[in-house]
């Protein structure tokens, strides 16, 4: 009987000790302890293109999406004619608005990228089926794509660059 008390005193003892600890992992992981999220970042797989800046937002005028100051530095001069921020991996241009599609870049220099020239209204994302990505929660995480097509004014040859952009809602 001695035996059997003593294995039965072990045993509920390292079980509560486990319960407990299976209790604060738990608590940690609903915390978000254990959620990674990679750095903000917002790169070009083309040489020459930078993000001077970025913002994305969840509500400006009624639109979330990114303002984008794009540096580049291709060494000539170049005309921004579309742009694009999807969750698609599939390189598509929606042209900009036609305030927006007389940005022109020299190069060495940057330039915002929105849908007014006069309010830092920013330009929309879309979902892989096309959609607008409406007004994500500030605060929640995207990930996504940029594709600038654009023309270089002095060989008047267009061209389409890819770029990552992640980061906070705000």
């Amino acid at each position: 009987m001695r035996k059997a008390q003593a294995a039965m005193e072990y045993l509920i003892t390292y079980g509560w000790a486990v319960l407990i600890m299976l209790v604060v992992v738990g608590v940690l992981f609903y915390l978000g302890v254990f959620t990674q999220n990679p750095a903000p970042a917002c790169t070009f797989q083309n040489p020459g293109f930078t993000c001077y800046a970025y913002k994305l937002t969840s509500n400006t005028g009624n639109r979330g999406g990114i303002i984008l100051d794009l540096g580049q530095g291709t060494g000539h001069d170049i005309k921004v004619v579309g742009f694009n921020c999807t969750t698609s991996n599939v390189f598509t241009v929606t042209d900009f608005d036609a305030a927006t599609s007389n940005v022109t870049i020299p190069t060495g220099s940057h330039s915002m990228l929105n849908w007014s020239i006069t309010n830092l209204i920013p330009l929309v994302c879309y979902k892989p089926d096309g959609s607008k990505l409406g007004t994500p929660d500030a605060g929640s995480y995207y990930r996504g794509k940029i594709y600038i097509h654009y023309w270089d004014l002095e060989t008047n040859m267009d061209h389409k660059v890819t770029g990552d952009i992640s980061g906070r809602v705000e």
